[in-house]
């Protein structure tokens, strides 16, 4: 099966819902399982700096088979980290959602890290990749990381970028740019026809919204506590790949410090994306903790 035809059929699995909420209108998937003995747990997957849920289709059908699962695009309504969450918190009780393990790539892992110390009860646990920390024990090394990519003038550079790109001019840009940070040529060919296939999500508004959502994170950092996280004890896994330079290792260390007593995996190949380009070895270990801590 070809991976558009993956697509098409996960559309039709989980089809596009939107729910009213207090401030505003949640376009979502939600796939209730009601066939595995595994279906209580509820995986809600967050997207990295694209924003598009669909992006991680490709690891979506090794997991509805086993459990429930919710995704989303990050909605317009919702213009900073704090109404995100929220408006997430809303939308999880509404539809019934339980046994809640928040699934963050890069972005998506500090926005899942700012919904459980905000919704601690609505929220069992979180598998992060790609990411880092937002507690104020960094050194140096890592203030310095952040400050480059979150930065109030590189925010107001990208967004006065985007909001005029050419649309057409994108898709090339991000094929080039896989091809530069993908060693692996068949890895950025798959990076490059997920793009292809969720292209149409794309507007220079929605790129807007999505540099706003990065520059907001500035409001969040040096907030975090380990205390924040006692409630996720034991409920946390962590994957980190050598390949993978968004984030300095001092960055990486301080998000394991932060959490008590994660799981941690650290030698995933694929660099930044490697939950998608070692997609076994990312199912296997996911599969194996939340095993473990649902029996």
């Amino acid at each position: 099966m070809t991976l558009k035809e993956k697509y098409i059929q996960f559309d039709k699995t989980a089809p596009l819902r939107t729910a009213r909420l207090t401030h505003g209108s949640f376009t979502y998937r939600y796939y209730k399982n009601n066939q595995s003995p595994s279906g209580n747990i509820t995986l809600v997957f967050l997207a990295g700096g694209t924003g598009l849920g669909d992006s991680l289709f490709y690891l979506y059908d090794s997991l509805l088979p086993k459990y429930s699962l919710i995704t989303f695009n990050y909605p317009m309504d919702f213009p900073t980290n704090v109404s995100l969450c929220d408006a997430m918190a809303e939308l999880f009780e509404q539809i019934g959602a339980r046994n809640i393990y928040l699934i963050g790539q890069s972005y998506g892992g500090l926005l899942a890290q700012i919904t459980a110390k905000r919704h601690p009860e609505i929220i069992k646990g979180m598998v992060l990749s790609g990411t880092c920390s937002l507690s104020n024990d960094i050194d140096y090394e890592g203030m310095q990381n952040i400050v480059t990519m979150i930065n109030p003038d590189k925010i107001k550079k990208n967004i006065r970028m985007d909001k005029y790109l050419p649309m057409f001019l994108l898709f090339p840009l991000f094929k080039l740019m896989c091809r530069r940070t993908i060693a692996e040529k068949q890895s950025a060919e798959i990076a490059g026809a997920v793009f292809d296939i969720l292209k149409k999500d794309f507007s220079n508004d929605y790129l807007v919204h999505m540099d706003t959502l990065l520059g907001d994170l500035t409001t969040e950092f040096g907030t975090h506590k380990p205390e924040d996280f006692e409630p996720f004890r034991k409920e946390v896994l962590l994957f980190f790949s050598q390949e993978d330079h968004i984030f300095c290792d001092s960055l990486k260390d301080a998000l394991i410090r932060l959490m008590p007593e994660p799981a941690v995996i650290p030698g995933l190949k694929g660099g930044h994306l490697a939950m998608l380009l070692s997609r076994e070895t990312y199912l296997s270990a996911l599969e194996k903790f939340l095993t473990e801590r649902n029996p």
